[in-house]
């Protein structure tokens, strides 16, 4: 953890979706949902019109900006995400935060996640300083 002061932006992650991407995640996750990897089907009932990635995959790429940002995974605390709008396959997506809080040597961070200027995800983090 390079800077925990309040204000202070954590280093981004940034992805690209893909087929591949969504499909590999239905089968390491069990989600076989065809919205995120059938062309067809998602043509009739996306809101986009066309595949979308996995929330809990966007959710995963948030949880790396905290556990990259705290140092590992056994300093993340909490971490909390609300999907606001579908990925859309095929669209690049960067997800970062920004330390809200620093108290009681613990950081709280609110997470985002943006395909462009669309927010994908908004949450929240908490991480453990180290001593």
């Amino acid at each position: 953890m390079s800077d925990a002061i309040v204000g202070s932006e954590l280093p981004t992650v940034e992805m690209t979706s893909t087929l591949t991407t969504s499909v590999l995640y239905a089968g390491a996750s069990g989600d076989m949902n065809p919205l995120h990897f059938d062309p067809e089907f998602a043509g009739e009932v996306s809101p986009t019109g066309d595949v979308i990635a996995h929330g809990m995959f966007s959710m995963g790429l948030a949880s790396r900006v905290l556990t990259d940002w705290a140092g590992g995974p056994d300093a993340v605390r909490s971490l909390e995400v609300r999907f606001t709008k579908p990925w859309p396959v095929g669209e690049a997506a960067e997800f970062g935060g920004t330390v809200k809080d620093v108290t009681d040597g613990v950081a709280t961070v609110q997470l985002w996640g943006r395909v462009g200027d669309v927010v994908v995800l908004r949450g929240s983090g908490t991480a453990a300083l180290p001593a």
